[in-house]
């Protein structure tokens, strides 16, 4: 037996008929063959839940505890199994919180990245901030003030009795902006030079002042007003009053409540109730139930006391809503003295939310509205304050990757930073550069994982694993290529076949040919599906596999093929014209689509496909034939 292969007697899961087959480690293997024939039964039914369940066994009976116990799969026996690692074709995440930054990483190391070099600013003014000690303070105004008359000052809230005690006798009475007023002592009166006479000065006003001094320049003409220097530990905006805390990663979190927007705690957005939620179907009039709450058994006395009060505004009930004036409608949500409108039924049935049936019943009246507190950014204006490049740390989570990637090569930063900062930004050159490769260049950071596509999902899961630089693993994967444009299949391939030269199996469920051709090993089952699949038809080299007449054969090597349609069916005139698409990524486009033919949207990876076809076009023919009525991506005309 070699321990550089993965060896399988009598594998029996689901439809496979007791097969036995050896596998090469540190190879690309596709499994293929037509559907229902055993592929994915072999490849994560027996392969990868064997390997996941020998890792967890491996593990300490206290750590097993907190996790699900396996099964074994139904096979005789498996031999130099590694630890594995399934990357199916499919996106588990259904949270909110995830994005394309947090789930590759990326996002934490612009945290680090912010909290070591970040540039702040006035959250209000926009203007540079900056934190002082006593020795930058005598250094700054030995350049820039050298040889001036100057008055070294503190403030305090001391008495001036209390002040003469510590040896303070030189102060004077400061009235504040809102009418109260401090002390202002004078430490000393002296000519900004280089002795010990400054800085010991300096030292002392830092000291006695709560770490911040003010310096007051006398010019020498005493008709030029003095100019007073202000210099603080702590990063303070002296014009706006404004005081924020240094740096730390977690206050670029918007998943922790240090950095998360107090308003949407960190969602970017709030949930509002929304008109076209609340009424759906604007043809209906009030009468026959536009208002959809109140058509309700148990809510309809609220639709009594509604039509009697605003029928004595002499509002119409029978007319179609759409064509009740704007007045009418803000009356309709805000009610008056005669009768109670929508906002008060809400703020009524708010009071009941901890019964989950008013929490549901709820939940369908209202949307997703972005944040008016932070503009959709998630984070509390002081995480906003600090910038890199001119750019905030929500701004950069706005650019493509592909941008970014241009942002970060460009970016002009001193010695010092990129000292600081050096492996920071080679980590995130090198996750930036995986995720072009995979074709991936189109998205944003602050994606939603919940709207990635289950190949765009899998090829995030594969730059987490480029970049992982595992060894000695196995990767289980489902159909890396399926929903890929042709031009991007390519990039698939070849990182695939990087995993395997860095000494990890690769176990692909595949039907491209690309993948096919790449591969070192082919596995066919078959010869059809279900009760006629599950037979090993051929396992081996590529090369082995072109000498023999399998169906995966004659297809590679073009002996069968399906046949283009000689005839094709002409357009009858009528379309379906789409003015001004403008939903995600799509800008503002206009589509004719001939009605009772085959049409075919294709186009590059991230191109706005499905934007354009379920969100756009079936939604917004869903909720105009009444199947539906979740709202369409944004458009002009249907």
């Amino acid at each position: 037996m070699s321990i550089n292969e993965l060896i399988i007697e009598g594998a029996r899961q689901n439809n496979l008929q007791n097969i036995s087959l050896r596998l090469p480690h540190n190879k690309v293997i596709t499994i293929t063959g037509v559907s229902g024939s055993g592929k994915s039964s072999l490849a994560f039914e027996t392969i990868f839940a064997e390997g996941q369940r020998r890792f967890i066994e491996s593990l300490s009976t206290y750590a097993r505890l907190f996790l699900e116990k396996l099964d074994r799969p139904d096979v005789d026996s498996m031999k130099n199994v590694r630890p594995a690692i399934a990357l199916e074709q499919r996106n588990p995440v259904k949270g909110a919180r995830s994005t394309v930054g947090t789930a590759t990483e990326m996002y934490d190391y612009l945290r680090l990245l912010y909290s070591k070099i970040g540039h702040p600013h006035c959250p209000k003014c926009g203007e540079p901030l900056r934190t002082s000690s006593p020795s930058s303070v005598v250094k700054e105004l030995l350049k820039e003030h050298h040889g001036e008359k100057a008055l070294v000052i503190f403030d305090s809230h001391d008495t001036a009795e209390d002040l003469a005690r510590r040896g303070f006798h030189r102060v004077r009475e400061v009235k504040g902006s809102e009418g109260e007023s401090h002390l202002e002592v004078i430490v000393e009166r002296l000519i900004i030079k280089d002795e010990p006479r400054f800085s010991d000065s300096v030292e002392l006003a830092w000291d006695n002042g709560g770490r911040s001094v003010k310096i007051e320049i006398v010019p020498v003409d005493q008709k030029k007003e003095r100019i007073q220097l202000s210099f603080y530990s702590e990063l303070r905006c002296e014009a706006c009053g404004i005081e924020i805390q240094r740096p730390q990663p977690l206050i670029f979190s918007f998943n922790h409540p240090l950095g998360a927007c107090p308003q949407c705690k960190g969602f970017g957005n709030t949930l509002e109730y929304a008109e076209d939620c609340i009424i759906p179907d604007s043809t209906l009039s009030i009468d026959e139930g536009a208002i959809v709450p109140w058509s309700r058994p148990a809510y309809r006395k609220w639709h009594r006391q509604f039509v009697k009060g605003i029928r004595t505004k002499g509002v119409k009930t029978d007319v179609p809503y759409r064509e009740l004036s704007e007045e009418t409608k803000r009356l309709i949500f805000s009610g008056d003295d005669d009768f109670r409108g929508l906002k008060r039924f809400f703020e009524l049935l708010e009071r009941k939310r901890y019964k989950m049936h008013v929490r549901v019943f709820l939940s369908r009246f209202r949307k997703a509205e972005t944040c008016k507190s932070c503009g959709g950014s998630k984070l509390k204006p002081e995480a906003l304050a600090f910038k890199v490049g001119g750019l905030n740390i929500a701004q950069i989570t706005e650019l493509p990757v592909s941008e970014l990637v241009k942002f970060f090569s460009a970016a002009s930063l001193s010695e010092y930073e990129r000292g600081v900062a050096d492996e920071i930004l080679r980590q995130i050159d090198m996750k930036l550069g995986f995720l072009a490769r995979v074709g991936l260049g189109y998205l944003t950071l602050n994606r939603q994982s919940k709207t990635l596509s289950g190949g765009e999902s899998q090829r995030i899961n594969l730059t987490n694993q480029l970049a992982s630089r595992l060894t000695g693993t196995l990767y289980v994967l489902d159909e890396p290529t399926v929903g890929l444009h042709p031009a991007d299949v390519g990039r698939i391939a070849e990182v695939l076949v990087e995993l395997a030269r860095m000494g990890n199996t690769i176990i692909a469920v595949e039907h491209d040919r690309s993948v096919i051709d790449l591969s070192d090993w082919i596995v066919e089952l078959g010869p059809g599906g279900g009760e006629r699949g599950g037979k090993l038809i051929f396992s081996g080299w590529r090369a082995d596999l072109l000498k023999t007449d399998t169906l995966t054969a004659k297809c590679l090597k073009d002996k069968d093929f399906i046949p283009v349609p000689v005839m094709r069916r002409n357009r009858r005139g009528r379309m379906l014209s789409v003015k001004g698409a403008g939903g995600n990524n799509l800008k503002g486009i206009d589509v004719d689509i001939p009605l009772g033919t085959l049409t075919c949207i294709t186009g590059v990876s991230g191109s706005g496909k499905s934007t354009l076809v379920e969100k756009t076009i079936y939604n917004a023919l869903a909720r105009s034939f009444k199947v539906s009525f979740e709202a369409p991506m944004p458009y002009d005309s249907i």
